[in-house]
């Protein structure tokens, strides 16, 4: 059996040569192009918001002094004496939850004097100046922002309460949390 014999170098240089002179030369890409966004969502922003998250006192509802035989109808309202600032994008949708407070029974919120349970108010909280709007336990009112108050949202609080009368002299209080959604 014969051998064919084996191509020089030089030979098979030149078949190489042959073969890819016939091929496009290749290009490397230099320059190339890619999108760079950003999107700005609609919400708010509430000033002094520690990182725990709990942004303060909002205020006191504060319904007064009266005899311990009254049964007249009180209100307070938060506005005046709010601590807490909002900003929020105008048209946001945000939401204002108010829990039941401590002392929270029979589905109503009650002022309570020390930890006498038997010494209860109920009180309403609401919405509105004329407490037509109450805000139920759990529930939440929407609050409207507009280019007119987007700068310094205040959360509308109000709160009702008609004394029983013949209840024990003292301080009655309770504690709510605010919960904001947006």
């Amino acid at each position: 059996m014969a051998r064919s014999p084996r191509p020089t170098p030089r030979v098979a240089l030149a078949i190489l040569a042959t073969i890819l002179g016939g091929l496009p030369a290749a290009n490397a890409e230099t320059t190339a192009q890619f999108e760079v966004s950003a999107t700005i969502a609609p919400g708010c922003l509430v000033d002094g918001l520690g990182s725990s998250g709990h942004a303060g006192t909002i205020g006191t509802l504060d319904f007064g002094t009266d005899s311990a035989f009254s049964t007249a109808t009180h209100t307070a309202t938060t506005t005046t004496s709010q601590g807490v600032r909002l900003r929020c994008t105008p048209g946001v949708n945000l939401m204002m939850g108010v829990d039941g407070g401590s002392h929270a029974a029979t589905g109503a919120r009650h002022l309570q004097r020390g930890a006498d349970t038997a010494a209860r108010i109920a009180y309403a909280v609401c919405r509105d100046a004329a407490c037509s709007q109450p805000i139920a336990i759990g529930g939440s009112a929407g609050i409207l922002i507009t280019g007119a108050n987007s700068e310094d949202v205040l959360l509308p609080l109000f709160a009702s309460l008609t004394l029983p009368g013949g209840l024990p002299p003292g301080v009655y209080t309770d504690t709510l949390t605010v919960t904001l959604t947006w």
